[in-house]
């Protein structure tokens, strides 16, 4: 790789893959699978997982992308002939290179709607803001040319980003959205504390009640953990190659996780204290709490207009952070492969991503009655993702790097200390397995 590629200084590569982290995942799901799992107990749970799942996984897939310096696929095919593996592994490169794609499909209709939403203030005087609402979410989600227009302009969005290069384009975007992200986000979290139920919001997220916890709780918080963090998408292996040569793998990732969960808990700080101040609200309302309710509750409280605005953006932030790395890995492989330049095969990708993004548009209205294997369109595309390609994904990675590479050449890359290094070594070999391996059954069946 051309040293012109490697980001200069830690804390492009901090930002970059904190943005690749931090998504629609951590403000928009992390807040309703607290509020449907049972409040601080799935929080604590959710942080031992980040932790004992997360980290060595994340480990191992920067510390492929910085030694192989290439794409995931052919940073994969390095490290096998290196270490006289297989050649099939450089497939798990492919597989995780095909879920950032079909996920980019759908995640930007979602991140187009968020989008749309920074426009959307209520008229005021309003006797019923609730209908209001929900009026026009149903008529927004029923038009199909509505949610193509706000797809649309979100792909072109990201498609730019990432034609850009990954210094001018990526490494710039990543200095200039995350320090917006995490100030609008200390900015909402502290207008909520005031406006609304703070002191109910801290004993939900922060007093643990473990006579709640089911089997069901601890697999929900596992798998919220694992894709909070971007992993088995090739996304964080891809912002590895790019990694300045002595930055620390893991202290690195350590700063990657507080900036994550400092989001996910933010979003709860900032949603949470408005729903328990309205009676009208519910904590476990589900993912329309975001786009039908909270709009209402922001409408009655003093500056809600304002803040609302600000929220929207915050959201459409944390998408097109997140956005920039789906689209990488793949652009990285093809770019590769030297027939042709960078802004010609991401306007390729993004066109051919905007088509396959249709799909989930039309499962909101004209194709809404259309079943396949019992799932529409949009439903589909997230069970092959979510619940198939990224677990399998992020098995593979702890399966190849616990149990395939030579010990000593971990050793040698990570630089931790005796008792770190033998506690991640414990956790990626035997922890991360099992329990991917039990999100992915319980998903799965």
């Amino acid at each position: 790789m051309s040293a012109n590629k490697i980001w200069q200084g830690n804390t492009t590569f901090i930002l970059a893959a904190a943005g690749s982290a931090v998504g629609l995942g951590n403000i928009w799901k992390f807040p309703y699978m607290v509020g449907s799992n049972g409040g601080s107990a799935f929080v604590f749970i959710y942080l031992i997982c980040i932790f004992a799942i997360g980290f060595p996984v994340m480990v191992s897939e920067i510390l492929i992308g910085k030694y192989g310096r290439k794409s995931p696929i052919n940073s994969l095919k390095k490290l096998s002939v290196e270490f006289n593996l297989s050649s099939y592994w450089k497939y798990l490169g492919i597989l995780g290179a095909f879920a950032g794609v079909i996920i980019l499909s759908y995640y930007s209709v979602f991140a187009g709607m968020a989008f749309s939403y920074i426009f959307n203030v209520f008229p005021s005087g309003l006797e019923n803001p609730s209908q209001y609402s929900t009026n026009y979410f149903t008529n927004f989600s029923s038009s199909p040319f509505d949610l193509i227009f706000w797809h649309s302009l979100f792909i072109i969005l990201t498609s730019l980003i990432v034609g850009f290069g990954v210094v001018k384009g990526i490494g710039r975007s990543v200095n200039v959205l995350m320090p917006f992200l995490f100030l609008f986000i200390i900015l909402v979290s502290i207008y909520s504390s005031f406006v609304g139920d703070f002191l109910s919001t801290i004993y939900f997220l922060f007093k643990p009640d473990f006579s709640v916890i089911t089997p069901q709780i601890v697999i929900s918080a596992m798998g919220q953990a694992f894709f909070s963090l971007s992993i088995g998408m090739g996304a964080i292996m891809a912002y590895g190659a790019y990694m300045p040569e002595k930055q620390m793998i893991g202290k690195t990732v350590i700063t990657i996780i507080f900036l994550d969960t400092f989001v996910a808990l933010s979003a709860g700080l900032a949603i949470f204290p408005i729903v328990f101040s309205n009676p009208f609200l519910a904590i476990n309302a589900g993912p329309g709490l975001i786009f039908e309710t909270l709009p209402v509750a922001f409408y009655s409280l003093p500056l809600g207009s304002f803040f609302s605005i600000i929220f929207f953006i915050l959201i459409s932030i944390a998408a097109l952070s997140s956005s920039i790395s789906l689209l990488e890995p793949f652009t990285a492989w093809m770019e590769e492969k030297e027939k042709f330049k960078r802004p010609v095969l991401v306007a390729v990708l993004g066109i051919s991503i905007w088509f396959l993004g249709l799909g989930s548009i039309f499962s909101f209205n004209i194709w809404s009655d259309l079943r396949l294997f019992g799932f529409n369109f949009l439903e589909l595309m997230d069970y092959l993702t979510n619940n198939i390609m990224l677990p399998l994904g992020g098995l593979f990675v702890a399966v190849l790097v616990g149990w395939l590479v030579p010990e000593k050449f971990l050793e040698k890359n990570l630089n931790l200390s005796k008792y770190k290094f033998k506690a991640f070594y414990f956790f990626l070999r035997f922890v991360a397995p099992v329990s991917i391996t039990l999100v992915f059954l319980y998903l799965v069946f």
